[in-house]
């Protein structure tokens, strides 16, 4: 073999792997990279092996319109007014790829889902369930701009959404209507 010949077996087999590991990839939702992810449960060269026990097949797709203010808060992280709602602190993947409260939290607001890079499961945040504890709205407020409950500070997943009263209120009330 010459070396020319080499070279061009060299380029075809990294032209040939690139294919595969592109385009025969089925595509789902991932909640880092958004839909057109890898499906959870396979393999992402970037993230390796992921397990459905954190983000199960569908649970973060949102409906094609929404209600509210709130509700559209909820699953895209941008207001009616299409401004995103900054935040500091969360996992890297929401500061680099943007997210919002359905990424962590699910379509039915339940939780239970360990987001993806954090230590710890997502908490209900349905409105009977906060109040069940006892929150006032106004610790909700504060659990949600701040990251604070009961003097402790909340897990450093939980991002500290800096939003206006207005996109604040529309948001609790749409965990008054998630239950």
């Amino acid at each position: 073999m010459e070396k020319s010949e080499i070279v061009v077996a060299i380029i075809a087999v990294v032209v040939v792997a690139f294919f595969l590991l592109n385009f025969l990839t089925p595509y789902g939702y991932m909640p880092m990279m958004g839909y057109g992810g890898y499906p959870m449960g396979g393999y992402n060269p970037m993230m390796g092996y992921s397990d459905e026990r954190y983000y199960p097949p569908g649970c973060c797709q949102g409906p094609a319109e929404f209600s509210s203010n709130g509700e559209k808060i909820y699953f895209t992280g941008i207001n009616e007014k299409g401004e995103r709602i900054p935040f500091t602190g969360g996992p890297q993947w929401l500061v680099m790829h943007g997210g919002s409260c359905v990424n962590c939290h699910g379509r039915d607001g339940r939780g239970g889902l360990v987001p993806m890079m954090c230590n710890e499961k997502a908490p209900d945040i349905r409105y009977s369930a906060l109040t069940e504890e006892e929150m006032s709205d106004e610790e909700i407020r504060i659990a949600i701009t701040k990251g604070e409950h009961d003097n402790e500070t909340l897990d450093w997943c939980m991002p500290r959404w800096q939003m206006s009263d207005e996109d604040l209120n529309d948001i609790i009330a749409y965990l008054k209507e998630l239950g």
